[in-house]
């Protein structure tokens, strides 16, 4: 299904990593560190880079993430990052350093798998889908939005102002509080305008960092709303 580029010091993820990702269809290629991993991508095109953040020695994945952003010619390959820990400061300088998504390790196969088939996407049909929830909860951004559904990857949004695709949210909400998670920042993968008397936009926006602990009280939560 894609080519795949996997970065990580440690030999037993990148099997576990290939395994995985070969089931699933995909071509793998692994390195085991930034320097190795930049000579690879200038002589071959992938679909997608998964990098662990810490590597020792040749760079990390922080930066090869600036480095792969500032080239031209890979400059819009999505990144994905792994980490050993979810600290507030690490999601901030991965989100600064351009990746377009945050996976802590241990890792979740089923989760790693939906959000790497999220960023291949090209069309809606083929959008991965979670059992959701819908909701009706105000939530403050630069601009008023309303929550409309919530799933495991992520939120729902209507919006009468269009979002950039890409785009960091750190959205205020009553939501987080409901389900028991704290707040958690997301990225804009859809803005589709919707016409009529009043014109708005639906946005879909995924979760950026979020770890098992954060998704079991999520499924729970969705689970008692009774939407599957």
């Amino acid at each position: 299904m894609a080519n795949i580029l996997i970065v990580d010091d440690q030999r037993s993820v990148l099997l576990t990593l290939e395994a995985l990702l070969t089931k699933d269809g995909h071509t793998v290629t692994p390195c085991m560190n930034a320097v190795e991993a930049l000579r690879t991508l200038a002589h071959e095109s992938f679909d997608l880079v998964i990098t662990d953040a810490v590597m020792p020695g040749g760079g990390d994945g922080y930066a090869l993430t600036r480095t792969i952003r500032k080239h031209p010619l890979v400059a819009k390959v999505p990144v994905i990052l792994l980490t050993g820990k979810r600290e507030k400061s690490d999601i901030e300088k991965g989100i600064e350093a351009g990746v377009n998504d945050y996976v802590v390790k241990p890792l979740d196969p089923e989760l790693l798998l939906a959000k790497i088939r999220n960023l291949l996407v090209s069309t809606k049909q083929e959008s991965v889908h979670f059992a959701e929830a819908p909701v009706q909860y105000k939530a403050d951004w630069e601009i008023k939005t309303e929550i409309t559904s919530v799933s495991e990857l992520g939120l729902k949004i209507k919006s009468n102002v269009p979002l950039p695709l890409g785009k960091i949210l750190r959205l205020s909400t009553p939501l987080f509080e409901d389900i028991g998670i704290p707040k958690i920042p997301l990225r804009v993968d859809s803005c589709e305008e919707v016409p009529g008397a009043e014109v708005f936009y639906k946005i879909q926006a995924h979760f950026v960092g979020i770890t098992e602990k954060e998704l079991s009280p999520i499924r729970l939560w969705i689970r008692s709303k009774k939407s599957f």
